[in-house]
């Protein structure tokens, strides 16, 4: 069998994102110190730098550009939003994005069944031209289209269990039938979007299925809205490659999110997109870190996610 691939590595802890911030190089340094201790079956992917081409893939150039001029003007917050940058922001940012393509390729290329990436900063609430929600680049979204224009694979999943909506990745696919969003969130929260009646507009209409989860929802609640909608119409749209948006901010005890998934609720989740995955890609799941912070629930649940995986 093909070994499980995950990628981590301390240049992500280079953004720093000032005292007190939820989204710190802390946060991530102890999910980085679990996933060193996983078992040694479990292959390290290395990572790189995307190519400015590579963000183009869903972003638009003058956006990139000003990612790039806040960052070598020492700016403390992207100017598009509630982002905050510091000196190796951009270089960090497409650290990010370059390991989620190089953890595609090396799937794609049979090297590893599946994947975990964990980077930072994170990427769904970035559109094709707004940073936001501590989001500058959009990873998976980068990742979805490189599969269809390098690869050549016609149907991509996006799959975001965040507690938070993905408003950059439904935006970017929201009218592209070659996408199939869909998120499970808290409901009424940052960024106030993900409504149930919303399908996508355009040519991608019926390709975006949102599913908003009351405050203080368990896991149960979660799991049971996937069977009843999310699996039904995954099977329909017959993925090739599924992606999957890895918040872990849903855990009970996270300081940002109002849900109360236990580790077992990842693992579940993570076993139902393996699923689907077996059934009509080949098997193949790359997943990329978002949200998360509370530290040590965090790493319990993506320790959960990686061993699921397998």
């Amino acid at each position: 069998m093909k070994p499980i691939g995950v990628h981590y590595d301390p240049c992500y802890e280079r953004h720093d994102t000032g005292p007190g911030h939820p989204e710190s190089a802390a946060r991530y340094r102890v999910l980085r110190e679990a996933l060193e201790k996983l078992p040694r079956g479990i292959v390290r992917l290395p990572g790189r730098k995307a190519t400015v081409a590579e963000v183009l893939f869903a972003h638009e150039p003058h956006y990139h550009d000003l990612v790039y001029r806040d960052v070598i003007s020492c700016a403390d917050m992207l100017r598009t939003g509630d982002t905050a940058l510091c000196e190796d922001s951009y270089d960090v940012a497409l650290e990010a994005t370059g390991a989620v393509i190089e953890a595609v390729n090396a799937v794609m290329s049979g090297e590893v069944a599946r994947a975990f990436c964990a980077v930072r900063p994170p990427g769904h609430h970035a559109t094709a031209e707004r940073g936001m929600g501590f989001c500058i680049f959009n990873h998976v979204a980068i990742a979805a289209n490189h599969l269809r224009r390098v690869h050549g694979l016609q149907r991509i999943a996006i799959v975001d269990w965040d507690v938070h909506h993905g408003n950059g990745t439904e935006a970017i696919f929201e009218a592209d039938p070659g996408v199939f969003y869909v998120s499970l969130h808290e409901a009424n929260i940052y960024p106030y979007t993900g409504h149930a009646a919303h399908r996508g507009s355009g040519a991608g209409e019926g390709f975006t299925l949102n599913l908003p989860l009351p405050h203080g929802s368990d896991g149960s609640v979660a799991l049971a809205a996937w069977d009843e909608h999310a699996a039904p119409a995954l099977e329909a749209f017959r993925p090739e490659f599924v992606l999957v948006s890895a918040g872990f901010d849903a855990r009970d005890g996270d300081p940002l999110g109002g849900l109360r998934w236990d580790d077992e609720t990842f693992a579940g989740f993570t076993r139902r997109v393996v699923s689907i995955a077996d059934k009509h890609a080949e098997g193949r799941v790359v997943s990329s870190l978002e949200g998360g912070y509370y530290p040590p629930g965090l790493a319990s649940a993506a320790v959960a996610h990686v061993e699921a995986l397998r």
